[in-house]
């Protein structure tokens, strides 16, 4: 039992290969590494647009190679709504709450336009509300930065696994 065990596990490692290895394959071409390298990432509307497309930037080539030829057009709309959570009924405040944010995105090659990767993505960041304006103001600024760096690890994760070729 043992035995076939242990032989099964060893055909089935064989299978598995890391993602970002130098030598996964690319649907459009090369390594996933070197097609993440080549997304182009204009400007996206709204605040969470603004943080949302820098961390991509970051998270897919580093910001390090501005110069390189770009195969791949990366396209992204955000929505984003608030929701109560806990309210005090004393004064009738919203003691904390989440901003839900919603990137709709697809990965286009430039060339033919064809749709290589597509998704929707949602995120929840709470945040606590206070009675001083500005607090709470900057409490959801916060929120909707770290929601921009949620979205961007998941698009990321999910534009790599649909550009895996075979």
């Amino acid at each position: 039992m043992l035995a076939a065990a242990l032989l099964a596990a060893a055909m089935a490692g064989g299978c598995f290969q890391p993602l970002y290895a130098e030598n996964t394959r690319s649907v459009t071409g090369g390594s996933i590494k070197d097609t993440l390298k080549e997304v182009e990432v204009p400007e996206i509307k709204g605040l969470i647009g603004h943080y949302l497309r820098n961390e991509l930037v970051f998270e897919l080539d580093g910001g390090n190679e501005p110069d390189r030829s770009r195969r791949l057009k990366f396209n992204a709309s955000i929505a984003e709504s608030i929701e109560v959570v806990t309210v005090d009924y004393a004064n009738g405040r919203a003691d904390s709450a989440i901003l839900v944010a919603t990137a709709t995105w697809t990965l286009t090659e430039n060339g033919t336009g064809k749709v290589v990767s597509q998704g929707t993505n949602i995120v929840r960041a709470p945040y606590e509300r206070s009675s001083q304006r500005f607090a709470t103001v900057r409490a959801a600024r916060d929120a909707q930065v770290r929601a921009a760096k949620n979205l961007a690890t998941l698009i990321r994760g999910q534009m790599a696994a649909d550009l895996v070729a075979g």
